[in-house]
């Protein structure tokens, strides 16, 4: 295959800290090529660099045989390389047709000022039936699900500018396109891309090692803002993958079986009695402490909806729960926050954080009760609070007053998870706790899981990583269709598979 992309000795750097040190590889044309490495490694900032957002200190960029030095992203883009993020860049209520293709009206206007919306239509149809996209083009994009919605980004990323300006083979850069699809959602993706390597070229992006392995061409692997390592697919087995991102090999006991308790006959400290909701209905069960209860379950499952009617975030219909021994109650999370029970939300960036606010301010966010003396904030005893949290969590680049937006998301996830760490929990509902997180700070996570259950405190986890559901849990509830099909044991010594645990989460017969 030709080369579409080369990169030769690319630096960058932001003032002493260097991000980016004579990186250089290539990228063939109709290929997919993985790129991995740990939170901070320097992908984010390549991804800048190749769409113009920011300029390179040194180093050339070449791309399809020529200079390529983009001076912003709609220069990049009219030269046929774009960008697909985790979090979606879509208006969910206007049409399709008009997302696909927005900034590019002035092509489909009569006498510079009327639009015509019927051209428009009839090219969006060409596109997503190049794409191979079964949607209405005229329907808002909000009235798909998350998975067309994505189908819908990618076909604007590579299909919509060979119909518009006539570019061939065009590069599209997936920044953890998958960090939100359920299995059912990502195998549906990976189909739409094998399709589209036809027409285009991608780099890849993923913290889900396995899923760079099976769609990848050619893996390249960061660490540190260097080039570590450049393997084929057949080659990159998770063990070798980790010790090119990480700096050491993975551990052998990655989600610390030894450290699991055993819950036995351990005091009850969450008694969950007929909740029913949108998304779930007529959900019981009891969290032991000390216990890690395990939901999974494909994305229309209801999983997350129940994580958030558990801790009171969005109150049940129907049900209860009794937490630590108090009467059973409709859910509120002001005042189970009070009793001892902490969330960490699937959605980091909307609901986890506030990204412009400092590490410390995001670190007390639950905790104005125990900062605030005679209605004056401590700022000393918050200062303390967050140089602790950032030496017991090991969170990289981490000063109390450092906005959270310049933290990578393995680093903000700690963040999350540390200012829980400062209240008496008893019961803590985790949804998705290391979703768009690298390999070394997921163990790290891992272990900070373990340690509170080594304090007596219930986990509820939600997840949609099996082999993380299945490392972690007790036992584990499977849920379809809002409903609990099935209970399946996890002790240390007799872990259950993935096949034994994706047959219940598919509709139909098990």
């Amino acid at each position: 295959m030709s080369e579409l992309l080369r990169v030769e000795g690319l630096s960058k750097s932001f003032g002493p800290i260097e991000v980016l040190h004579d990186v250089g590889f290539s990228v063939p044309t109709r290929s997919i090529v993985g790129l991995v490495g740990e939170n901070g490694a320097g992908k984010s900032t390549l991804f800048n660099i190749l769409t113009g957002l920011i300029r390179p200190d040194s180093g050339t960029v070449y791309f399809k045989g020529k200079p390529f030095r983009p001076r912003s992203y709609k220069e990049a883009f009219a030269a046929g390389v774009s960008r697909v993020f985790q979090e979606q860049a879509l208006i969910l209520n206007a049409p399709v047709y008009e997302n696909l293709l927005l900034s590019q009206e002035h092509r489909f206007t009569r006498f510079g000022q009327i639009v015509d919306h019927r051209a428009m239509i009839r090219m969006a149809e060409k596109i997503v039936e190049d794409a191979g996209i079964p949607i209405d083009v005229r329907r808002p994009a909000g009235a798909y699900d998350f998975s067309k919605r994505q189908a819908i980004e990618i076909a604007r990323a590579c299909v919509a500018p060979r119909h518009l300006m006539g570019i061939e083979d065009p590069l599209v850069l997936l920044d953890e396109p998958t960090s939100t699809l359920d299995r059912e959602d990502e195998t549906a993706f990976f189909d739409l891309l094998r399709r589209l390597r036809s027409q285009a070229s991608f780099i890849f992006v993923s913290h889900r090692l396995t899923e760079v392995r099976d769609i990848s061409d050619i893996i390249h692997v960061m660490k540190d803002g260097r080039l570590t390592g450049t393997l084929a697919p057949d080659e990159a087995d998770e063990k070798t993958l980790h010790g090119l991102m990480v700096g050491r090999e993975r551990a052998a006991d990655y989600y610390h079986l030894e450290r699991q308790q055993e819950a036995g006959d351990r005091p009850v400290v969450c008694r969950v009695q007929g909740l029913t909701g949108p998304g779930f209905r007529d959900i019981s069960f009891e969290l032991q402490q000390s216990e890690i209860l395990g939901i999974g379950g494909l994305l229309d499952s209801g999983k997350s909806a129940l994580g958030k009617a558990i801790a009171g975030v969005q109150p049940p219909l129907a049900g209860s729960v009794a937490l630590n021994g108090l009467p059973p109650c409709r859910p509120n999370i002001a005042r189970f926050v009070r009793h001892g029970l902490g969330y960490i939300p699937a959605e980091r960036l909307v609901e986890g954080i506030i990204p412009g606010l400092g590490l410390a301010l995001n670190l007390t966010l639950p905790s104005a009760d125990h900062f605030a003396r005679h209605g004056i904030w401590q700022r000393g005893l918050e200062r303390r609070s967050a140089e602790a949290a950032i030496k017991r969590m090991a969170i990289r680049s981490g000063t109390p007053a450092v906005p959270l937006s310049r933290l990578s998301g393995g680093n903000q996830q700690k963040v999350v998870l540390a200012r829980w760490l400062q209240r008496d929990l008893k019961v803590l509902v985790l949804d998705s706790p290391t979703r768009g997180v690298d390999a070394g700070a997921k163990e790290e996570i891992y272990r900070h899981i373990r340690a509170l259950t080594e304090q007596g405190i219930g986990v509820v986890l939600i997840t949609d990583e099996l082999a993380e559901l299945i490392g972690l849990a007790n036992r584990i509830f499977v849920m379809q269709r809002g409903r609990i099909v099935t209970e399946i044991p996890a002790p240390p010594s007799g872990k259950p598979t993935e096949h034994d645990l994706i047959p219940h989460m598919l509709p139909g017969p098990v």
